[in-house]
């Protein structure tokens, strides 16, 4: 089971859709911490054909010292929730230290 989440991309300077992988719960899969866990994470940026393989999300990437990383992932209902004028922060030491 999967669910949509928005992934702040580095490359289009935007927010765009992917999905997470869930548990049998129908919840989404994160660290202890409450962060998305990346490699549970898919960009569906032009329907999954974005041709940007630096981004550690895209299938080709080997995740080398020049990649790419979301400036953050966010759930499709805490998004909803949110008003535009509310930044979301960082945690301490980045998205994924």
């Amino acid at each position: 089971m999967r669910k949509p989440v928005l992934i702040g991309c580095p490359q289009y300077r935007q927010l765009v859709r992917g999905w997470c992988d869930c548990d049998e719960n129908g919840e989404y899969l994160r660290a202890a911490d409450g962060h998305f866990l990346l490699e549970h994470v898919r960009c569906e940026q032009r329907t999954g054909r974005c041709m940007q393989t630096l981004c550690v999300l895209h299938r080709f990437n080997r995740a080398g010292a020049g990649s790419w990383y979301p400036s953050g992932v966010w759930a499709m209902n805490d998004i909803r929730k949110r008003r535009a004028s509310e930044p979301t922060p960082a945690p301490e030491g980045g998205w994924y230290a």
